[in-house]
């Protein structure tokens, strides 16, 4: 009997020991992906194809929720109040540290977010209507240095990124010009095409096909290299203005407190994807690059950011409602 008893309990360990086992496996029921923008612009595509591939990677279903608002805002803060257990991350962007610098942020992304990686970047192109005088960098700050200058550049909103790249161009060239918000990209364009604003800093989706189609000319690129699309277009740093660099860096994120085994297997998968061709193909045919960087690189990016963008609030007195 005591021989039978000494069986019985050491199969009902083994049995405890497989079932604590099973569920500490991640993960073990579908992950929720977090957009904070509609289906169809960059944020969104990069989280369903990561979502295919993670959803590869550990065989559970990785569902893309598009929550968008808020500059992204509504998204990241979902993000920030869901349970830290992995089974809620988010395709984010460097707009978490660009809102947090004009204090439009309803939480603390420092103390609130664990970046898992970063997977892309995309920089703007400064763009004018295709008549337009100016040709060049050169041109644009002798144009806007004269005293009779009343150059405007459009955006799709107070606080865009667009915007943004416009501000910190006055700054760094040490010139004047009149911001023109509007409801979103579409309709600035549609000015910005008809010459009723004189240029805007667009955004790569959209501006590349109206520049390849010759209803926009392109003059600068605000990342740190040349594209791959538009190779003959230089960076605003070639032409002269040294350290400016604007750009759309995606990168995934979970809740902080999310336990530290999560986040690695998390940051690992990432890792492995970013490395794969077809991922890579992928990004590039979105006019993007493809990038590497666990939680840390990102996290030192986005400090980075937060810092520069606030510097810019400083310079210029910006304030947004």
């Amino acid at each position: 009997m005591a021989v039978l008893k000494g069986l019985l309990a050491a199969v009902l360990s083994v049995a405890a020991a497989g079932a604590a086992f099973g569920a500490d496996i991640y993960p073990n029921k579908p992950v929720r992906i977090f957009v904070g923008f509609a289906p169809g612009g960059a944020t969104d595509q990069l989280a369903r194809l990561y979502a295919k591939k993670l959803g590869e990677k550990f065989n559970q279903p990785f569902i893309v929720e598009n929550r968008a608002g808020g500059g992204g805002n509504i998204a990241v803060q979902a993000l920030t109040q869901a349970p830290a257990d992995g089974y809620t991350i988010a395709m984010a962007a460097n707009y978490v540290a660009a809102n947090a610098a004009m204090k439009r942020n309803p939480y603390d992304w420092e103390r609130e977010l664990a970046p898992i990686g970063m997977v892309a970047s995309t920089p703007n192109i400064l763009v004018v209507p295709p008549n337009s005088k100016l040709n060049s960098v050169a041109d644009l700050i002798r144009e806007a240095k004269k005293p009779d200058s009343k150059l405007t550049f459009g955006s799709a909103g107070m606080g865009s990124s667009i915007h943004l790249a416009g501000e910190l161009f006055k700054v760094m060239a040490g010139v004047d010009m009149t911001h023109v918000p509007y409801k979103g990209v579409s309709p600035a364009e549609v000015d910005l095409m008809a010459g009723t604003v004189d240029m805007m800093f667009g955004s790569v989706s959209t501006a590349i096909p109206l520049v390849q189609a010759k209803k926009l000319k392109a003059i600068a690129v605000t990342g740190p290299e040349r594209m791959k699309a538009m190779p003959d277009v230089p960076t605003i740093e070639e032409a002269g203005l040294k350290g400016y660099d604007v750009q759309a860096v995606y990168f995934m994120a979970a809740p902080a407190k999310v336990p530290t085994p999560i986040l690695t297997s998390l940051s690992e998968a990432i890792a492995e994807i970013n490395r794969q061709p077809d991922v890579q193909s992928f990004v590039e045919r979105i006019y993007a690059k493809p990038l590497t960087g666990g939680p840390n690189e990102a996290r030192a990016f986005l400090k980075a950011e937060m810092e520069k963008w606030q510097g810019v609030v400083k310079a210029t007195g910006l304030k947004v409602d």
